[in-house]
C-alpha cells in the first residue's frame, strides 16, 4: 500500500540507533545565531533535565558542568533536575514564557516536538550545527529524530532542533534470584516463553511483572514493544512516520491489544499495579518485587545496594518468533535551546561541551550509552567495573545499535496518543472497554491527526 507522504516528504526511518533528539521548533524565520543584545558568555547558566530519575547520569552531569565551569571563567551551571512527568508538564508554560531556562530537555514526538514547532517556541539549531561538527558528531539516522519541518508536520525533516548526549533502549528487568527458584536458567527469548515463566511465578507466589499504570510510561512502553514483537520493527516504524495507510485496527494492533488484557486476567502483573509510577515500580523491583520488570537503560545503574542489584539482568523484550535483535530505543531527552533563550551561544557551547567525545568516555564510565560510544566501548565497560545491570543495559544496547533494529516509541506518532494509552489501558484492564474499544481509541487520537497534516 502506498505511503501516506509523498515520496521525498516522508520521514525516513532507517535501523541505526535512533540516538538523539528532537524538541522542537521556532519558525522557519528563526536561526542558531544569538539573539540581539547577547553580549557576555559568562554569568549563570540555567540548565534542565528531566533525567531526575537517573541518578547514575545525573552524576556524570555533575562532573561534567564542574568541568565546564572550569574550562569556561566566569560561568556557573545553574542545574535543574525535574523527572520526566514534571518536566512534561511545565515544558509549554516554560517554553512560551519571558525567561525560559538557557538550555533545557524536551520530549520528541508530535505531542512535545510538534506542538513546539508550530509554536516556534526553540531555537533552529542547524548554523550551531554546522559550525560546531554536530552533523559529522552523530550519524543522519542519530539525528533523524532532531529533525522536524517547520511547519511541525513531517517528524524525521528540516532543521536540527537539539542533540541528545546519551541513548536508551526499553527492556525487561529480570530477577535472576526468584528465576533460579522458578527452575528458569535462561531469558525468554519469545513471548510463549514470556508467559510461561510468568505463569510459574504466578504459580510460585511470586509477582510475575512488576508493573504500574499511574503515569502511563510503562503501559506505552508495554504497547511499543508488544507491537514490534509481533509486527516487526516496520509495525511501529509505519505508525510513528505514518507510512503504509498504518492504523491501530490492524490484526498486530488487535494481538498487542489482547496479550496486555490477558495478562491482566492471569495476574501476571503486580498487586495494586494502578497506584504505581515508573520510579515505584522500579524501587519495587530492586526491593525484590517480581520476576520481571519493564525498565529503560537510562535508569542505569540502578538504585540500590550491590547485594540488590547483583541478582539483576538487564535483557531483551523477546519477539514472537524468536527471531533478531530489536527494541524501543532512541537518543535519551534531547538538549534544546529555547527561542527565549538569553544566552544561546554559551547555550550552544554547553551542549556541544555535553555531547563531545570526553563527555561520551565519562558517560559510559558512569553507566550510561553515549550517543557516539568510544571506540574501544567493551574494554571502555570492563574496566569501569560496573554493575550488573548496568553492563547489560552497555553491552545490549551497543548491540541493538550495531546489529538490531531499534524503533521510537509509538506515542510519537500523535499528539493524543500517549495521554490516550494512559487512559485507556486501565479502563481495558478493568473490562470498561474492549479490545475493540481500546484499538478504537487509539485509532480516534491518530487516525483524524494524520489525515489533518495530509490536507495541511
Amino acid at each position: 500500500m502506498p505511503n501516506r507522504h509523498p515520496k521525498g516528504r516522508r520521514a525516513r526511518f532507517t535501523t541505526a540507533l535512533l540516538a538523539t533528539v528532537a524538541a522542537v521548533a521556532v519558525t522557519a524565520s528563526a536561526c542558531s545565531s544569538s539573539p540581539d543584545g547577547e553580549k557576555s558568555d559568562g554569568g549563570t547558566l540555567v540548565v534542565q533535565s528531566g533525567l531526575a530519575n537517573s541518578p547514575g547520569i545525573l552524576a556524570v552531569y555533575q562532573k561534567l558542568n564542574k568541568q565546564f565551569e572550569d574550562e569556561n571563567p566566569g560561568v556557573k551551571i545553574d542545574f535543574v533536575a525535574k523527572s520526566f512527568d514534571d518536566l512534561a508538564s511545565v515544558a509549554k508554560l516554560q517554553l512560551s514564557g519571558t525567561n525560559p531556562p538557557d538550555v533545557t530537555q524536551v520530549n520528541r514526538g508530535y505531542q512535545a516536538m510538534g506542538a513546539f514547532v508550530k509554536g516556534g517556541l526553540l531555537t533552529n539549531m542547524d548554523d550551531y550545527a554546522k559550525k560546531l561538527g554536530w552533523d559529522t558528531r552523530q550519524t543522519a539516522s542519530q539525528l533523524q529524530l532532531n529533525r522536524f519541518s517547520t511547519d511541525g508536520k513531517l517528524m524525521g525533516e528540516g532543521p536540527l532542533w537539539g542533540m541528545s548526549a546519551t541513548t536508551a533502549w526499553i527492556g525487561l528487568l529480570m530477577n535472576t534470584e526468584i528465576a533460579e527458584k522458578l527452575g528458569i536458567t535462561e531469558a525468554p527469548k519469545t513471548i510463549a516463553e514470556l508467559e510461561d515463566q510468568m505463569q510459574r511465578a504466578k504459580a510460585a507466589g511470586e509477582i510475575p511483572m512488576q508493573f504500574g499504570s499511574a503515569n502511563g510510561e510503562l503501559a506505552a512502553w508495554l504497547l511499543s514493544e508488544l507491537l514490534l514483537a509481533k509486527g516487526g520493527p516496520q509495525a511501529v516504524q509505519d505508525l510513528v512516520f505514518h507510512h503504509s495507510n498504518a492504523t491501530f485496527t490492524s490484526e498486530t494492533a488487535a494481538w498487542a491489544a489482547k496479550t496486555m488484557k490477558s495478562w491482566g486476567e492471569k495476574g501476571y502483573y503486580a498487586p495494586d499495579w494502578t497506584a504505581y509510577k515508573t520510579d515505584q515500580v522500579l524501587a519495587n523491583f530492586i526491593s525484590g518485587k517480581g520476576l520481571f520488570s519493564l525498565t529503560s537503560s537510562r535508569f542505569t545503574p540502578l538504585k540500590g545496594t550491590p547485594e540488590q542489584t547483583k541478582k539483576l539482568r538487564m535483557v531483551f523484550f523477546p519477539s514472537v518468533s524468536g527471531q533478531g535483535i530489536a527494541a524501543v530505543g532512541a537518543g535519551d531527552i534531547p538538549w534544546t535551546i529555547p527561542v527565549k533563550a538569553k544566552k544561546k551561544d554559551l547555550s550552544a557551547k554547553y551542549i556541544d561541551f555535553v555531547t563531545s567525545q570526553k563527555a561520551a568516555e565519562q558517560f559510559l564510565a558512569g553507566g550510561a550509552i553515549p550517543s557516539k560510544p568510544p571506540a574501544d566501548a567493551d574494554s571502555a565497560i570492563t574496566a569501569a567495573n560496573l554493575p550488573v545491570p548496568s553492563q547489560d543495559a552497555l553491552r545490549n544496547g551497543l548491540k541493538l545499535v550495531g546489529e538490531g533494529t531499534p524503533v521510537p516509541y509509538v506515542d510519537w506518532g500523535a499528539p493524543e496518543l500517549y495521554p490516550t494509552i494512559s487512559r485507556t489501558f486501565d479502563q481495558l484492564m478493568s473490562g470498561a472497554l474492549s479490545v475493540d474499544g481500546l484499538l478504537g481509541e487509539l485509532q480516534k487520537s491518530y487516525g483524524p491527526f494524520v489525515e489533518s497534516l495530509e490536507k495541511g
